[in-house]
């Protein structure tokens, strides 16, 4: 029979990611940590068991971000669009989780791993679409993590309801630029 003491702690993990994502979403990384474990229901003792600093439950935010992207591309492997499917996924994960574009150019030692995680999960769908004529030639990789945080600021108005316009035109002008096809439901 499973430890019911391990199981509470595992939830109480992920309901703080999951509280920690809303809140930095909302208020931006540097939001009180007493917010994100009020907002996970859980006391900010409980938080620390888990996380012994800002930084690192900022990086299980951006793990779990950096997990699903590359489960998502796994998905995506046999589609001819299927990079553009996955940028502008990355570009919807931006404006719910701001700091996402750091991980694209990151070499520190905290995010580098989660940097060149991102780029592998691209360079198999990047192919395919260089090869399917859906990415202008000489597209790289390298190309569409530079993407991620240059349409940050355009996205972060857009995350609060301001320059939905903005938004719009940001995710236009990067599909535009690394994409033969017109953009999605723009």
């Amino acid at each position: 029979m499973a430890d019911p003491t391990r199981r509470d702690a595992a939830r109480n993990r992920a309901r703080l990611l999951v509280a920690a994502r809303q809140v930095f979403a909302t208020h931006g990384p540097a939001a009180p940590l007493e917010t994100v474990a009020a907002e996970a229901g859980v006391s900010r003792t409980t938080l620390h068991r888990h996380f012994a600093s800002r930084e690192a439950l900022a990086s299980a935010v951006l793990e779990q971000n950096v997990a699903d992207l590359e489960s998502r591309a796994a998905a995506l492997v046999d589609a001819d669009s299927g990079v553009v499917t996955l940028l502008h996924h990355a570009l919807d994960v931006q404006v719910a989780s701001p700091s996402f574009a750091l991980v694209a150019l990151s070499d520190s030692p905290a995010l580098g791993d989660l940097a060149r995680r991102t780029a592998a999960a691209f360079e198999p769908l990047l192919a395919r679409g260089l090869a399917a004529g859906v990415v202008h030639p000489g597209v790289t990789t390298q190309h569409l993590m530079l993407a991620l945080p240059m349409a940050m600021s355009a996205l972060a108005l857009e995350r609060h309801g301001r320059g939905s316009a903005e938004g719009t035109q940001a995710r236009e002008i990067v599909h535009r630029g690394l994409f033969t096809t017109a953009p999605p439901g723009l």
